[in-house]
């Protein structure tokens, strides 16, 4: 006789009350049915299957259970690597700023120095400002007014941008900037770019565009003037 009891507590383990009622029914009622048609021996084999049934829904549960622990650790794991992503990228961000800042610190002195030993420049003090220009307010790294003894009656406006390291994409972004700086200034303006180093092609590419380039060691480049 088919203990429909029996496989109704079998399917409870693995499925909802209401469904392991209505299979163990329907079961019920196939072993009833059957039971006119087949042989004695039969029905042990059908109790068999219904077992390895019941036993194999049980455990494609338990690796369904599994495969869902398996995917809550992933997303776990998924928003403390985010978390982790972000503290880095707020540190790498931080000390960017940390060298930009150590970087125009050491320009202002050495601009400063180097132009009025070179040209003999009286140099007002060189500091980041903000400008507007072509009616669009935008920072400028190094700016600062200076007078030439020998021209007193002319109005040189010193702006430059301060790189630790001056790509060609920077060097573009600048010359735009002093474009804007001519337009909208009154006197002469002498446009330098300072940085600790820049490859040849971006050094070539400052000078041909008029751009002066200091580099943190003290040299001076002037446009037009050929590289070593």
């Amino acid at each position: 006789m088919l203990n429909t009891i029996e496989i109704y507590h079998d399917l409870r383990e693995s499925m909802d009350e209401t469904a392991a009622e209505k299979i163990a029914a329907h079961l019920g009622r196939m072993y009833d049915e059957l039971r006119v048609m087949v042989k004695r021996e039969d029905f042990s084999d059908l109790k068999s299957v219904v077992k390895e049934l019941a036993e194999a829904q049980k455990e494609l549960a338990e690796a369904q259970k599994r495969t869902e622990i398996e995917i809550r650790e992933l997303v776990v794991a998924h928003k403390d690597l985010e978390k982790a992503h972000n503290r880095l990228a707020q540190q790498v961000g931080g000390l960017s700023d940390t060298i930009g800042g150590d970087t125009e610190d050491i320009a202002y002195s050495l601009v400063f120095r180097v132009l009025s030993d070179t040209f003999g420049w009286q140099i007002s003090s060189l500091e980041r400002v903000w400008h507007t220009w072509d009616h669009k307010p935008e920072e400028v790294n190094i700016f600062g007014k200076a007078t030439d003894p020998t021209r007193p009656n002319v109005t040189i406006w010193i702006v430059g941008e301060a790189k630790h390291n001056l790509t060609k994409k920077e060097l573009n972004k600048f010359l735009k900037q002093v474009e804007r700086a001519r337009h909208n200034l009154t006197g002469e303006v002498f446009c330098l770019c300072f940085c600790y180093r820049a490859r040849p092609e971006v050094q070539q590419a400052a000078q041909k565009a008029g751009i002066h380039l200091l580099f943190s060691y003290g040299k001076l480049l002037y446009p037009g003037q050929s590289m070593p």
